[in-house]
């Protein structure tokens, strides 16, 4: 398999364009259309609707996508770790969801660093079920993620860090923030506001919400947690989050959610077939501290 086509195949997917793929990859368009011919010739699936307008992404080729995307980066994370090997320099990659310095994250890896300067470590920002995707193909050393997301994950091994209770961010103003905690009865009238990301962690945070007594018709759906934030300060409605995701330099009024219904529970992941030293070294560290961290 041709690493430069999957690559053109790539830019073609995300720009829509034969032209603009062609110039992002410094190739001539003939040779962009080149190249995406030969790899549907080689795989014997189309990848691309073709008409006036421009292409797109048949329902294979969105397949072949995001099964690419995960190939080039285990291809990439292989290179590094071969490269490690020759040159006699240890690599970890660690994955996190969250704001930045999310339960502490960023100022433990800064510690570990420092501790280990021999050591190059890479920090990887991205969602629960992602990792938990790159974790398995070997793109990613270690992650800090959600719980539920391991679940049916067989070659992944993983221990907990920390359990919370869920929140809700609200306006400043808002009649509710002058409370450390609500029920379900006191917001019972509210629209809340929820990232509708397709994930296991996700989908169990709204249904743990829908089972402490909300109705499915309070809730509304963005694509991002932070939109929904914004939309919280806007007056728009209520955003559950878990606690660790309070972000205080934001114009939010925070509320803790008052039911055992609700509550996150966070882990340290890692691929259990792993040969880099580095992760046993860095899994050791990691579950002789207090978490969440505080330096």
């Amino acid at each position: 398999m041709d690493f430069f086509r999957i690559e053109c195949f790539l830019a073609a997917a995300e720009t829509g364009s034969m032209t603009k793929a062609a110039e992002k990859m410094c190739i001539t368009q003939p040779s962009m259309s080149f190249q995406i011919r030969e790899l549907e010739r080689e795989l014997q699936i189309p990848l691309f609707d073709r008409d006036y307008k421009g292409i797109r992404l048949t329902e294979a080729g969105r397949i072949m996508q995001t099964g690419f995307i995960h190939i080039l980066e285990s291809y990439r994370k292989l290179l590094d770790n071969a490269l490690a090997c020759a040159y006699g320099k240890l690599r970890l990659t660690i994955g996190y969801h969250g704001f930045i310095n999310w339960a502490g994250i960023h100022s433990f890896i800064a510690g570990f660093s420092d501790r280990h300067p021999e050591m190059e470590v890479v920090v990887i920002q991205q969602q629960w079920k992602e990792l938990a995707d790159y974790l398995e193909i070997g793109a990613l050393d270690i992650a800090f993620l959600e719980t539920s997301e391991l679940r049916g994950r067989d070659r992944l091994a993983a221990f907990e860090l920390f359990r919370e209770q869920t929140c809700f961010a609200l306006r400043r103003s808002h009649p509710l923030a002058k409370y450390e905690r609500v029920t379900v009865d006191q917001i019972a009238d509210e629209t809340i506001l929820m990232n509708n990301h397709p994930s296991s962690s996700m989908q169990e945070m709204v249904r743990n919400l829908y089972e402490s007594g909300l109705k499915k018709e309070q809730f509304r759906f963005s694509d991002q947690l932070e939109v929904t934030l914004s939309m919280a300060a806007t007056g728009q409605g209520i955003t559950s989050l878990p606690m660790s995701f309070i972000q205080r330099d934001v114009d939010l009024a925070y509320v803790e959610y008052d039911t055992p219904a609700c509550h996150m529970s966070y882990s340290l992941a890692w691929n259990s077939a792993t040969v880099n030293p580095a992760v046993k070294l860095f899994c050791g560290e990691v579950s002789r501290a207090a978490w969440p961290y505080h330096a």
